[in-house]
């Protein structure tokens, strides 16, 4: 029996084409069931926990930690030893012998002042590796994302050669039966070969992003990786104010540029409290005898001395110093007020991106690839039916492909978008345990 349905169908081959094109074509770009694999939350923690450069890093805080412990400590006691005689003059047993013990005492709180500076120091070091932690959660993120979106670009190709090779393998019997050319032939065999070709591209670029990703993770090259295929949910952004506020209380190179205010000000503290250098306290002994001629031999003397030195600031008030902190305080807060405004041009211009890829996402998922996929279906249904050569069934299957290449091309820059903007806002910092707890 000729009906609708076996002219419409097909051979058997055609059947598997039809059949695999409209489970492809239609539902084939939705996100597949939550796998079991990393996620991103897991990857990104692992990364902050076992990351080489990061952990080097780290050492920072330790380092001023242990410039804050030197900062308190005093300077040490002298010893002073003197002796002078008259031996290799005319020896007539004359000298002196003294031993004391001299000690500096800072007047103006320089320790203390020194000790706030060290404080602000280590403040320093933890923001600094808040903001390495950032940059290693972005990196983390991108790859993850960009795999993602791989493994979506190879599925896609995958299921484009099922159906070229079966478009190959009809045309083939068809050509047998003399119903097509070979040039028919040869136009399917040359669009699988395509295909072919782009699916060995995609895989060598997500092995080397799978090899980037390991890295970053801190584990061995040779170690697999499997990564939850799970696409974040395409809902609308939260709004452009609440994410700049985000921003603003999470940036770790904001609050880098207000401990550097802060360390301004210490810095200026102890550069007044340095105008007067330490006093020094001496307390010593000293035994001696003199000759005089014409008097009987003296005995040795003893005594104790006591010496004060006190440096007077007449010339030296360390004024250049002073100087250079409060202009280091005013640049401070110069830098503070153009990085916020930094970060809000940034995260709206993120912002924005983000928003016009979603929209674009939608408006594929909602009519172009629908659309598309109707085409192919009359393409093939018209080469069944004899009218219309294999050439437009290609021309319908590639501009088909084109379409899907450009949407998942336009989900992976959504993507990477998307964690830029988290990047943007400090986001992935929220669920970090600081370095300083």
């Amino acid at each position: 029996m000729d009906s609708f349905a076996t002219r419409w169908c097909g051979p058997a081959p055609w059947r598997l084409v039809v059949g695999v094109a409209c489970s492809v074509l239609l539902g084939g770009w939705a996100s597949p069931a939550r796998a079991a694999g990393l996620t991103l939350e897991t990857a990104i923690g692992i990364a902050v926990e076992n990351n080489k450069d990061l952990r080097a890093t780290r050492y920072a805080v330790a380092q001023a930690r242990a410039r804050l412990l030197q900062a308190g400590l005093p300077a040490n006691p002298r010893l002073d030893v003197s002796r002078r005689s008259d031996r290799i003059f005319r020896n007539e047993g004359e000298y002196t012998i003294s031993v004391g013990i001299s000690q500096q005492f800072p007047v103006t709180g320089r320790l203390a002042r020194q000790q706030d500076v060290a404080r602000v120091d280590v403040a320093l070091a933890v923001a600094e590796i808040r903001q390495a932690e950032l940059k290693l959660a972005s990196d983390v993120a991108s790859g993850f994302y960009r795999v993602l979106a791989l493994n979506r670009q190879l599925k896609a190709r995958e299921r484009s050669i099922e159906i070229d090779e079966a478009l190959v393998r009809s045309t083939s019997n068809r050509f047998k039966a003399a119903e097509v050319s070979e040039l028919d032939v040869n136009a399917a065999r040359l669009d699988l070969r395509r295909l072919s070709q782009e699916r060995l591209l995609l895989q060598s670029q997500r092995s080397t992003q799978l090899a980037q990703l390991t890295q970053l993770l801190g584990n061995a090259a040779a170690q697999p990786l499997e990564l939850d295929d799970t696409l974040p949910a395409l809902d609308l952004l939260p709004s452009l104010p609440e994410q700049q506020s985000e921003a603003l209380s999470l940036r770790p190179d904001l609050r880098f540029a207000l401990v550097n205010a802060d360390r301004a000000k210490a810095d200026q503290g102890l550069a007044r409290a340095q105008r007067w250098e330490d006093w020094t306290v001496s307390v010593g002994v000293e035994q001696g005898r003199q000759v005089i001629e014409g008097v009987p031999p003296q005995r040795a003397s003893r005594a104790i001395g006591v010496t004060l030195s006190i440096p007077l600031p007449l010339r030296n008030g360390n004024q250049g110093r002073i100087a250079e902190t409060i202009a280091a305080g005013d640049q401070a807060a110069a830098r503070i007020e153009a990085l916020k405004l930094g970060i809000g041009s940034e995260v709206a211009s993120v912002y924005a991106e983000a928003e016009l890829l979603r929209q674009a996402i939608a408006s594929y998922e909602r009519d172009m690839l629908p659309i598309g996929e109707r085409n192919v279906r009359l393409a093939q249904q018209g080469y069944n039916q004899g009218l219309v050569s294999i050439v437009e069934v290609v021309q319908a299957q590639r501009q088909q492909g084109e379409l899907n290449a450009a949407y998942l091309t336009s989900l992976d820059q959504y993507l990477q978008a998307l964690a830029r903007l988290r990047t943007a806002t400090g986001g992935y910092l929220k669920d970090l345990k600081s370095v300083d707890e």
